[in-house]
């Protein structure tokens, strides 16, 4: 080996243990999280664990997805969306985790720390129960090494300032901060967009399971809600006090909305465009809402202007793809392309964007 071969090895180690003694004096790292709780990582994560299919999505944005190796159930139900982690192996549901599972994984190799993060949700009840972060923090107290976090990357007014705060957490500040101008940007498009409109009053179904008189709602404090008030909106429920209100289907009649939406999940990347067995379904789902008694006098089934939105792309980190359809449904007229803002998106996930798909039923046009 001559001189200058021993220099460039000699330079190449100085680089590499300089780069790894300033990302540890980087540390440790303290934040506030969604819930309000002061979270110190004491080292760079290696590890993540996360409890949605929304922080996920955060994690790949920031370029950490090879990092995940526990996800909930869900997220091996969406290969489209989530392709890259159909092989991870599922530690939980949306509100529970196998806290021995993940003590054995964190604990396979003695040879190094786990340092592992868990994402977990930050708000929210069901039947009276908490699935905050603190409902969790008992389970992985044992567990030496693990961080737990809550962060809100469900609602929208949440999304960018918890994707700040896991960019400060995992080192990538930058990428946050990319990520955040992109939606902002995305954001205003679509509020500027009906700006001095006419506000059409809509009514937002989440579920008819109660039957007609018990139709379950989201209300001006839902995520939902946020969305359809900021695409220029007049949500029919604005003035019941509950996230989710229940109201009878005379009550609907009475506020006679413009416009009618209903909240439509799948496991799919959208929806199968027509003829398809998915717009049969959605078809038949449509028709129910529009023969209720005495819709024939409602204003939306009058316009035919009774929509079913796929759910995926009104929540988490790609929220702003639904504000975009929503002001385009509610608001033709504006000069907006939400289809050209989901394409966007699924590049900042790094997934193929589907063909003939569709996202809003009966299919609005996405461009001005």
């Amino acid at each position: 080996m001559n001189a200058n071969s021993s220099f460039l090895i000699s330079l190449v180690l100085c680089i590499v243990l300089t780069c790894s003694v300033s990302a540890m004096d980087a540390y440790p790292r303290t934040i506030t999280d969604s819930a309000g709780r002061t979270v110190t990582i004491q080292m760079p994560i290696e590890r993540i664990i996360v409890q949605s299919g929304y922080a996920a999505q955060a994690v790949t944005i920031l370029g950490d997805a090879d990092k995940i190796i526990g996800v909930i159930d869900t997220i091996h139900k969406r290969n489209e969306l989530y392709p890259n982690l159909k092989d991870t192996q599922v530690v939980g549901t949306w509100n529970t985790f196998d806290y021995e599972l993940i003590g054995q994984m964190v604990s396979e190799n003695d040879t190094i720390v786990p340092n592992v993060l868990v994402i977990c949700y930050s708000y929210g009840t069901s039947g009276g129960k908490s699935y905050a972060v603190d409902l969790h923090e008992k389970g992985f107290a044992p567990l030496k090494n693990i961080t737990v976090v809550g962060l809100d990357f469900s609602n929208s007014e949440n999304v960018t300032d918890s994707m700040t705060k896991l960019g400060a957490i995992l080192g990538k500040e930058e990428e946050a901060q990319s990520y955040v101008n992109w939606y902002e940007k995305r954001k205003l498009d679509a509020v500027n967009a009906v700006e001095g409109l006419s506000l059409p009053k809509v009514y937002i179904e989440s579920s008819s399971a109660g039957g007609l008189g018990a139709l379950t709602l989201y209300g001006a404090a839902s995520g939902f809600g946020e969305l359809v008030r900021l695409a220029g909106g007049f949500n029919v429920a604005k003035d019941l006090k509950d996230r989710f209100p229940k109201v009878t289907w005379e009550w609907v009649l009475t506020r006679n909305p413009d416009v009618m939406i209903r909240y439509q999940s799948a496991d799919t990347f959208g929806w199968q465009a027509e003829p398809s067995s998915d717009t049969v379904a959605l078809e038949k789902t449509r028709n129910e809402m529009m023969s209720r008694p005495g819709g024939d006098g409602v204003s939306a089934i009058k316009s035919n202007r009774v929509y079913l939105c796929y759910s995926e792309m009104l929540y988490g980190p790609g929220s702003v793809v639904g504000l975009t359809y929503l002001a385009k449904m509610l608001h033709p007229e504006a000069d907006l392309d939400p289809l050209s803002v989901y394409k966007e998106y699924t590049d900042l996930l790094g997934i193929e964007f589907p063909e003939k798909r569709t996202f809003v039923y009966p299919e609005i046009s996405t461009n001005a």
